[in-house]
This record gives structure tokens, C-alpha cells and sequence, in this order.
């Protein structure tokens, strides 16, 4: 379901506890960025130019919705975290299945040097084969699932199976 400007909704049930920040993170936002509210500072990070250029093209009252970093998830954190820029939360939705196992672990280690409260990550419970760009924006290098994960490879994290067992919430809290 498409909001009318290349963005679509977000089906994905808000996760128990989710803490709402000021300053987000959205890496690999795609079409789909995070929809549970409304942040002062929404940033994506978004490789693929056809999805950055539907991001880019979002605008209220004149003004862009979403700051837009072209890059990787692994690019976009080494450059904040080598400026020592943080945001209160990282969010990663539908993205980690779509790297090499070693490449979202390190991910997942920079985003705790950027994250200032929270880091929510949403995956398949598991390896689920995906090969096409269901949004139809050719991007299917993108969409091209890579690694599975299962709440043992969140340990230290609050980590469900929710909404449905075969799909996985992992939350981390900053200490």
C-alpha cells in the first residue's frame, strides 16, 4: 500500500516497549522507512538510488521528511561513528538478512557506538530465501537475502519472536 509519494506503509506491528526518539537512524529504509511515529530527525541510509530517490522526494510543508545518506548500513555507521555522531535510535527493519553473516554482526557493533538508547533490528526467525524486489523497483541485488538469524546471535539483546514465530524482534538498550 503506497501513501500517494513512492513511500509505502508499513505493515509491521510496533514491537512491545519500543522507547519513541527524537533522532532516528533508518538504515536500508527502502520505500518502507520506520512509520510507528513521527521523530524531529528521521536519517536514512539507503544504497539503492531508485529507493533514495523516492526518500529524497518526500516532503511536509515544503520540507524534506527524510535526510538521506547514499551508502551501505557498514558505510553509513563507520562515517557517524568516525565523527562521533550518535542518533537516540537505529533502526534496522527487513535489512540485516540482506548481508553476509560477518558484515551484520560488524553492523551491529557500530550501531552500539552510534546508538544512544535503543537499536531495534527485524528479521526473519531463520534463513528465509528472497531473491526479487517485490516493490518492483528492480533492486533485486538489494533484496537478495544473504544470512539468517535467530535470537542466539542477539545475545545481551531482548530478542521475540513476534509477531509470528517465524519472525524475529531484537531490541538492544544502551547501558
Amino acid at each position: 500500500m503506497s501513501g500517494g509519494n513512492g513511500i509505502l506503509t508499513h505493515t509491521l506491528e510496533r514491537p512491545p516497549g519500543l522507547i519513541e526518539c527524537q533522532t532516528v537512524l533508518d538504515i536500508g529504509a527502502g520505500v518502507r522507512p520506520m512509520q510507528w511515529y513521527r521523530p524531529a530527525r528521521h536519517f536514512c541510509i539507503e544504497p539503492y538510488e531508485r529507493y533514495v530517490s523516492v526518500l529524497e522526494a518526500v516532503s511536509c510543508d515544503g520540507l524534506r521528511v527524510y535526510e538521506v545518506l547514499v551508502g551501505t548500513a557498514l558505510e553509513g555507521l563507520q562515517y557517524f561513528a568516525a565523527r562521533r555522531e550518535t542518533f537516540e535510535a537505529i533502526y534496522l527493519l527487513d535489512v540485516i538478512e540482506h548481508m553476509e553473516k560477518a558484515e551484520g554482526q560488524r553492523v551491529l557493533q557500530l550501531a552500539q557506538q552510534v546508538a544512544t538508547v535503543q537499536i531495534v533490528v527485524f528479521t526473519p526467525n531463520g534463513f528465509k530465501e528472497q531473491t526479487r524486489d517485490a516493490w518492483g523497483y528492480e533492486g533485486h541485488e538489494w533484496q537478495t537475502h544473504r544470512s539468517g538469524w535467530t535470537a542466539e546471535d542477539f545475545r545481551g539483546w531482548w530478542a521475540i519472536t513476534y509477531p509470528t514465530p517465524d519472525s524475529l524482534f531484537a531490541v538492544w538498550c544502551a547501558p
